[in-house]
């Protein structure tokens, strides 16, 4: 692949979040980009962002994922308590 088809990191971020997570399809529209927009943010405050992979994206939205449900379900938890 020649650098002028490369996608950028926010395609990237975009193409992973949309092929590996069709949870995210579930979303509002609006709520896509803000969370595309906020891992896409996280990657470009890496050492190398220029460098990532797809499957450092797909693990750091895996886990980014894991976090927020935790915290939902003790939000959740404390709310009905």
């Amino acid at each position: 692949m020649s650098v002028d088809n490369m996608p950028t990191i926010y395609e990237l971020v975009g193409d992973v979040c949309g092929r590996d997570f069709p949870m995210l399809a579930l979303l509002p529209k609006e709520k896509q980009t803000k969370f595309i927009d906020i891992i896409y943010d996280d990657v470009l405050e890496a050492d190398n962002p220029s460098e990532i992979s797809e499957q450092q994206i797909y693990d750091y939205v895996e886990e980014f994922i894991a976090k927020a449900v935790s915290v939902s379900i003790d939000d959740v938890v404390d709310f009905l308590s």
